[in-house]
């Protein structure tokens, strides 16, 4: 028998019990949504033209015993010869109330299909491989409280141990559509259904679909025309509409590219039906673009929803490198990258 702790403990449950009855079957995200663009989009699979590499990692809501964490690298390349690019990403997103752990391998093909010189249309598929698992040791059944005295009981006849842990196959689909300054992509992932075996409801466990759509827009600041090489000052703006299950929420924001220096501020989370608990964040961003290919950012969000403050928010890290490969005619056509995806280079 032991005293029941208030506070964060107590903060740590409200947290996880909202964070799964919005989020049950629901995909983690990132706050950078664009440093993580395969996770985003499989038809942004080779869109910079380069070879790629980066990972992102996140740790959300550090002020409480039980965090939430997320990890994603990947690495794409993309053929002029093929009009294709290729990608491999390896995900790992962890609970340590429940141990919930998560585990995905994907692979990405994307072929792009010039319309004109300003325009162009990308699809791509993703195919994902996924094993789950989790411990319930911590679980707090009726039982084992005992309201007058304030204390819990160590064991419970509702215990259920540990969940065996399983993988599924997931597929996803996704198009892109660039033109002069403006993108617009939409992705679909676990298009397949796939089933799962956690907290089977009347024999329904499929997983949720989710739908979104992305819209970027890029503006120059110092230069006449957008297609001539050299500028380093851009705006880019961002939002993506994401739908999975009951639930759909906007995520917006903005960046200012000033040469190597990246300022950014956004909205996260906002929910689009008006009965939904509210779980939006206010993203701040600073990151550096170096000239040499590397890209490094530093993301963090604050609360204003219900979770509450005491939660200290979020940190999110990106780290990413981009060089050309293949022969000298290859690396010469680096005109044909689109600007609108400086931000993704």
């Amino acid at each position: 028998m032991r005293k029941i702790r208030f506070g964060k403990h107590v903060l740590a449950l409200l947290a996880l019990l909202i964070f799964f009855s919005q989020g049950k079957a629901q995909d983690f995200q990132f706050s950078q949504l664009y440093a993580a663009p395969l996770y985003l989009n499989p038809a942004l699979t080779g869109i910079s033209q380069e070879t790629r590499m980066g990972m992102v990692y996140r740790n959300q809501w550090p002020g409480l015993d039980y965090q939430f964490t997320a990890f994603t690298a990947y690495v794409d390349h993309y053929s002029f010869d093929r009009k294709s690019g290729v990608g491999l990403s390896l995900s790992s997103f962890s609970e340590e109330f429940l141990e919930l752990n998560t585990t995905d391998i994907s692979g990405y093909y994307a072929y792009n299909l010039q319309l004109s010189e300003r325009a162009a249309v990308q699809v791509g598929t993703q195919v994902s491989y996924i094993q789950k698992r989790g411990i319930l040791e911590n679980l707090l059944f009726g039982d084992q409280i005992d309201i007058f005295n304030q204390t819990t009981f160590p064991s419970s006849a509702d215990a259920l141990g540990g969940l065996e842990p399983f993988s599924y196959f997931s597929v996803g689909l996704g198009g892109v559509l660039t033109w002069d300054k403006l993108w617009v992509g939409v992705s679909g992932h676990h298009l397949n259904k796939p089933s799962l075996t956690f907290f089977m409801r009347n024999g329904d466990s499929q997983h949720w679909p989710k739908y979104s759509l992305q819209v970027g827009y890029t503006i120059p600041l110092d230069e006449p025309e957008f297609w001539e090489e050299g500028s380093g000052k851009f705006v880019h703006l961002m939002a993506n509409y994401k739908r999975q299950g009951p639930f759909q929420f906007v995520d917006a924001g903005a960046q200012v590219l000033l040469d190597q220096l990246v300022l950014g501020a956004g909205l996260r989370n906002m929910p689009i039906q008006s009965d939904l608990p509210k779980r939006e964040s206010v993203i701040a961003l600073f990151g550096l673009n170096l000239s040499n290919g590397l890209s490094m950012g530093y993301s963090y969000d604050y609360p204003i929803s219900d979770v509450g403050s005491q939660t200290l928010g979020s940190h999110e890290l990106s780290l990413r490198y981009q060089f050309f490969y293949g022969t000298p005619k290859s690396r010469g056509q680096r005109s044909r990258v689109l600007p609108c995806f400086s931000y993704l280079r």
